[in-house]
């Protein structure tokens, strides 16, 4: 099979607003976003417009795919294994519409790539040169030279996350740590830091009830084999973190106490817990940061080879002085991006 790229044509983002009004026309109020190579100004590509379509749940397709099929588009691929992913194909203009549920980060991590490529000379021309000699080969099939494109991708994505997540700007401390110069001291795994999670579970569990929409231990200690800090990270998922009467009172009640509060950032709540020692995230449902952590959390069990990398970065940075041990989080985004991307290919 051959790859047959075209140069940037200025007609492709007119197709992507023509199959925007007409899936609005059905959907009214669609979340749709023009991704891939043709919605990128000067850059080759197959002549495929690339689409995504935002719905709540992409596993409930009564909520979406009759709609569609009613303005003549069809299901063509369901990957319920991958992120509920479904690909949708037009009535006549070639287009691939990538469906993901709300809080997927694949979404982000679409729309960042495009931007990034349409902001910088270098990776695009990058990206570009690599697509045409990749081209230039025969494949088997089309997801082979999309494979093949892969290393390029996680390269570019990478630069465009690291420089994406800033710090934000807002972040609210209810208490305070004083200043002071934090050692990092990491620990080889312990098969007791599930016990600690276990037992915190069953805490959260009885204090917030049925407000508990979803639970999970992630960060370090979460994962077999892994040194790290004995710090429990624990993922609360609530119907609204911003409505902290639902839940903070009855987490303090039962030992815990607020520690900070991120509203730019998903509305993101810290709370800790002493004995352990104890981070508990807390989020609303469909965020991309649960996603993303979870993701990060997975790959890092399944995968030795970037769990070695994970380690060998933290025992580096491990060794070196931190005034905040936020500092040394940090100093690890590099590798951490790295590894999600990974996860999210």
């Amino acid at each position: 099979m051959n790859i047959e790229l075209a140069d940037y044509d200025p007609a492709w983002p007119d197709l992507y607003q023509r199959e925007r009004s007409r899936i609005l026309s059905v959907l009214p109020g669609a979340e749709l976003e023009h991704v891939g190579s043709t919605s990128v100004p000067g850059l080759c590509a197959k002549p495929v417009i690339d689409m995504l379509l935002v719905v709540d749940d992409a596993n409930d397709e009564a909520s979406y795919v009759p709609a569609l099929e009613s303005a003549g588009y069809r299901v063509t691929v369901r990957e319920t294994d991958w992120h509920d992913h479904r690909i949708i194909k037009g009535p006549d203009t070639n287009i691939n519409l990538h469906v993901f549920s709300r809080g997927c980060a694949q979404v982000r991590r679409h729309v960042i790539f495009r931007d990034w490529l349409r902001a910088g000379d270098d990776d695009r021309e990058l990206y570009a040169g690599t697509k045409r000699k990749l081209a230039a080969q025969t494949w088997e099939r089309v997801q082979d030279y999309a494979a093949a494109k892969n290393e390029v991708v996680l390269d570019i994505l990478e630069r465009a996350y690291v420089t994406w997540r800033a710090e934000p700007d807002d972040v609210e401390f209810v208490t305070q740590d004083p200043p002071h110069n934090a050692p990092i001291v990491l620990r080889d795994y312990d098969p007791v830091w599930p016990r600690w999670y276990a037992g915190e579970e069953a805490k959260i569990r009885a204090a917030l009830g049925d407000a508990v929409v979803r639970l999970e231990h992630c960060g370090s200690t979460s994962v077999p084999g892994l040194a790290a800090k004995p710090l429990i990270d624990i993922l609360l998922v609530v119907p609204d973190s911003d409505d902290e009467d639902a839940y903070v009172p009855a987490l303090v009640e039962a030992g815990y106490y607020l520690r900070a509060r991120e509203r730019s950032w998903y509305q993101h709540r810290l709370l800790k817990g002493r004995v352990p020692n104890v981070n508990l995230h807390v989020f609303s449902p469909a965020c991309e940061e649960v996603d993303r952590m979870l993701a990060f959390r997975d790959r890092l069990r399944a995968h030795p080879e970037d769990r070695a990398e994970y380690e060998a970065t933290k025992r580096a940075l491990a060794g070196r002085t931190w005034d905040r041990v936020q500092d040394y989080a940090d100093a690890k985004t590099r590798v951490v991006e790295r590894i999600v991307l990974r996860a999210l290919a």
